[in-house]
């Protein structure tokens, strides 16, 4: 009986151990698919890039990569200024559940913002700005109740912006220099602490913004009226 019990338990050691390492392969797949849709191969890549099947993420210090060291997974992924001219794959990249920052400014990213990121369930900073990201900002990204700081500043986004009063920590949102076009929704603004939509082309009263911010952050918006712009906005016709 006693053995047959050693052998249950050796057993059900060796599916667990086989369960965390499938996880841990996922994820590494996974990450090294995000990289190639992200790097289109124009990376230079010397022997401390990582980003291969054949190292890990954490132990092998992936360039860009922070992981948690108690933990051994992946918490952030900062790849600014690498010439990155590809895509971004959201599906691959949000397989890794621990992420928290995902940081891509400064490169010549193209495509759109896929609705997928909002997989990424632990995200708090999305650091897109500088980059050739065209379309629309998704609207799934309202999903992301940790998400505190999302700069999307100088692409190509055009389309309404999405209503993120749900994500009632969010303390920075940065879009200036794109398309974006409709009114502002209203914003947590008590809570922002950085916000700039200048350079776009939004149109009709700005929300009260309890003071928060000057007219820097709406400038270069033809359509919008109201404080702290010195235009005022037409009054509206009542029956």
């Amino acid at each position: 009986m006693e053995r047959k019990s050693i052998w249950a338990l050796s057993i059900s050691i060796f599916l667990l151990f086989t369960v965390a390492n499938s996880e841990v392969e996922e994820v590494k797949q996974a990450l090294v698919q995000f990289m190639q849709k992200l790097s289109s191969g124009n990376v230079p890549r010397d022997q401390n890039w990582g980003w291969n099947t054949s190292s890990d993420p954490c132990n092998d210090r992936w360039m860009g990569v922070i992981c948690d060291a108690r933990l051994q997974s992946v918490r952030k992924i900062v790849l600014d200024g690498f010439n990155l001219s590809g895509t971004l794959d959201a599906s691959s990249v949000c397989i890794t559940k621990s992420l928290a920052v995902l940081s891509l400014e400064g490169n010549s990213v193209a495509g759109e913002i896929p609705d997928e990121i909002s997989n990424c369930k632990q995200m708090t900073h999305l650091f897109i700005s500088d980059n050739q990201f065209s379309g629309a900002i998704p609207a799934s990204l309202s999903q992301l109740s940790n998400l505190k700081r999302l700069e999307v500043s100088n692409n190509n986004l055009s389309g309404e912006l999405p209503d993120f009063s749900r994500i009632s920590g969010l303390v920075s949102f940065l879009a200036e220099n794109n398309n974006l076009s409709g009114r502002i929704p209203d914003f947590s603004f008590s809570n922002l602490m950085q916000f700039n939509v200048s350079n776009n082309r939004l149109s009709g009263p700005i929300p009260d913004v309890r003071g928060r911010f000057g007219a820097d952050s709406f400038s270069g918006n033809p359509g919008l009226c109201g404080k702290p712009l010195s235009n005022t906005c037409p009054p509206t016709s009542t029956s």
